[in-house]
């Protein structure tokens, strides 16, 4: 007979070797303030659930994310997509914010993926995102990069919205004046 505390014991076993390790990760919003679009620069983290980390912020998030889909990394500003699109509510969305997969496992070693959903540019690609072993665990970072301020002109946003829309014809031209997609 089998009592509860070896049903519990081997029912742990099995969900370990099916989940893997569950790690706590730190992320942190090394971002600054944006002065292209307003209340931008914030981060989107999504893994069960939606957190949003203000500039210069950070949050804990625990959890098995050793495989895709991993974690969710956006940056809410609007950037063109990854490919020509007009201006348009979608789908997909133009513009959009970035996003990207991420994985982690318990050597805090970083894989990336680019998103699951919609043309958005990848979040790797418009934000220096990296991983490293600290004295508290594993920590990732998202800084800025030569891209992070390239958003549409003026900030504009998809037609979804009531003002502030992009003009038609604009897809690649950036508030900052990079060329798009980011080199």
């Amino acid at each position: 007979m089998i009592t509860k505390p070896i049903l519990y014991l081997l029912l742990s076993i099995v969900l370990f070797r099916q989940n893997g390790f569950a790690i706590d990760v730190s992320i942190v919003n090394q971002l600054g303030a944006s002065g292209a679009c307003p209340g931008g620069n914030t981060v989107s983290v999504f893994t069960s659930n939606q957190q949003v980390i203000q500039p210069g912020g950070s949050i804990q998030v625990s959890g098995n994310f050793d495989s895709f889909p991993g974690l969710g990394i956006q940056v809410n500003n609007w950037y063109w997509t990854s490919v020509p699109l007009e201006v348009q509510q979608g789908p997909p969305q133009n513009p959009d914010n970035s996003g990207a997969q991420f994985t982690v496992d318990s050597a805090c070693n970083l894989n990336q993926s680019p998103p699951w959903y919609g043309k958005g540019i990848e979040t790797y690609r418009i934000a220096s995102v990296s991983a490293s072993m600290t004295s508290s665990g594993c920590t990732i970072r998202i800084a800025p990069n030569g891209y992070t301020n390239a958003v549409t002109p003026g900030c504009c946003a998809p037609p979804i919205f009531a003002s502030g829309a992009c003009s038609p014809g604009t897809w690649g031209k950036t508030n900052s004046g990079q060329p798009w997609p980011p080199q």
